[in-house]
């Protein structure tokens, strides 16, 4: 439990930047609008929970890493049975 609200306060964070450095291009390029504020506040939420669940369907998993006080999603090892890698390159090509 520890690792998924990690993960998704951390991605939920990194969205919400990315939003709002998008939301200011709107504000100073183009028109802005009250739903572009209503829809940046779901849809961060919405990708910060959608990019951590796919470890509980099977994709890749999550692990304690470090002295084994914490967890993460498996970055370590490059298991076939669970498509870490593949995991791993979705999170970096979309969160970060």
């Amino acid at each position: 439990l520890e690792s998924v609200v990690g993960s998704i306060a951390g991605l939920v964070t990194a969205w919400s930047l990315a939003v709002l450095s998008f939301e200011r291009y709107l504000v100073i390029c183009k028109l802005f609008g009250a739903n572009h504020a209503l829809a940046a506040v779901p849809f961060t939420w919405f990708m910060g929970v959608g990019c951590t669940s796919p470890p509980f369907f099977g994709w890749s998993k999550y692990i304690s890493e470090g002295l084994g006080c914490s967890c993460g999603p498996n970055w370590y090892t490059h298991s076939e049975e669970y498509n870490t890698t593949s995991y791993t390159h979705f999170l970096m090509v979309t969160c970060f």
